[in-house]
């Protein structure tokens, strides 16, 4: 760090670095800056210790107590002032020695926000080894048929599977008529009259189709299965006609 600037505009380069002045003092500092190289220079250095705070952290958040801890080991000092806080110094020094403190305890928290998702994903990856690895149990099996009960090329079959925690239905069509421009087959799951999309899917030349669908926790067990071609894939609630069903 350089040493103190005498310069009386030294005072105000922190609030200029940060935005606390208004558009006439920036424009007044802005003027000063070009004419005077020892507040250049300065301001050089706050920026660089300024840039040391990074902005976008990891997506995990570090835990609140862990925050808590380092932030309160970089600013015991407050509670027991060193003789830089003590001294008669001027105004900008004592930002810039807050700056730098700031940078140092945003630097840290990045770095343990860092090592905690390098945890946080490791454990997650993990809980999804265990349960790819866990066995597959079929629960159910549903045979599809065509709405029209002499039409016996469309049909399908449905099987509901449980492997670890995760349950997934998993479609297999056949014999259904090729989609032209943005038709598309869509799958019903039918509750007590109601129907919630299991998703949508395309054949090919041949009329063949497949589909997954994963059951989300504590959703709503169906009791029955439908198949509409539609107009678009953007439906939610059925608009075309049924072609197959439970």
């Amino acid at each position: 760090m350089s040493t103190l600037n005498s310069c009386s505009f030294s005072n105000e380069l922190v609030s200029f670095l940060i935005g606390e002045e208004s558009k006439d003092e920036r424009n007044t500092l802005k003027d000063h800056l070009i004419n005077c190289s020892s507040c250049r220079i300065e301001l050089e250095e706050l920026q660089e210790a300024w840039n040391l705070i990074p902005y976008k952290l990891d997506d995990v958040e570090v835990p609140s107590e862990l925050k808590v801890e380092v932030m309160n080991h970089i600013f015991s000092e407050e509670k027991n002032p060193s003789p830089i806080t003590n001294s008669k110094q001027s105004k900008k020094s004592i930002y810039q020695y807050n700056l730098y403190k700031w940078a140092a305890a945003v630097f840290f928290l990045a770095f343990a926000g860092v090592l905690w998702s390098h945890i946080y994903h490791s454990n997650q990856f993990q809980e999804e080894t265990k349960q790819t690895q866990a066995p597959t149990k079929v629960l159910q099996v549903f045979a599809l048929k065509s709405n029209t009960p002499s039409d016996t090329i469309k049909q399908g079959k449905a099987w509901l599977y449980q492997q670890g925690d995760k349950k997934q239905l998993v479609f297999q069509l056949e014999g259904l008529t090729e989609t032209k421009g943005t038709e598309a087959y869509q799958v019903w799951l039918i509750r007590e009259g109601k129907r919630r999309s299991a998703g949508v899917f395309h054949v090919d030349s041949q009329g063949n189709g497949v589909l997954t669908y994963e059951l989300k926790e504590n959703e709503e067990v169906f009791e029955a299965i439908g198949v509409s071609l539609e107009p678009d894939a953007n439906g939610t609630q059925p608009r075309g006609q049924k072609v197959l069903g439970t």
